[in-house]
């Protein structure tokens, strides 16, 4: 036993030792934390999701990056017990006649018999929120409803 506990000792010594010359990438930082780098920094942002909004008959909807347009933002409609996907407004339906791309959507609010959607966009920050921008309607049985 006590041939054990010597061995053992040295080593523990020995790799103490070996921390404390080799650091290695605990002190590989670039740069100090600091409350600075973690609000105005991307590196600390998580990934984001939604903003989500419940339909009837257990459906939701949600934000997606569009396979078809670069930059485009399809709105995106989920069953929530069987996970069927479905796009209800592709971003080509998103560009309005005045402009090439589709419009970013900050936040969007459907009507209650969901035929039209309130999108808030062109959005800028007044103290700690995005509440200045634009709205625009898309009524979606004018448009020819957005379905892919």
């Amino acid at each position: 036993m006590n041939a054990h506990r010597d061995l053992v000792l040295p080593l523990r010594y020995l790799t103490f030792l070996a921390l404390l010359c080799f650091p290695g990438p605990l002190s590989a930082q670039d740069q100090a934390l600091s409350l600075d780098r973690v609000f105005s920094s991307p590196e600390f942002f998580g990934e984001r999701f939604g903003p989500a909004r419940w339909l009837s008959e257990g459906r939701y909807t949600t934000l997606e990056a569009s396979a078809g347009i670069p930059g485009g933002i399809d709105i995106v409609a989920y069953d929530a017990a069987s996970g069927r996907r479905e796009i209800l407004v592709s971003a080509g339906t998103l560009v309005p006649e005045v402009m090439n791309d589709p419009l970013p959507i900050d936040d969007y609010a459907w009507s209650p018999d969901g035929r039209r959607l309130l999108i808030f966009t062109n959005t800028r920050r007044v103290w700690r929120d995005n509440t200045r921008g634009d709205y625009w309607v898309l009524d979606l049985e004018r448009s020819g409803g957005g379905r892919e």
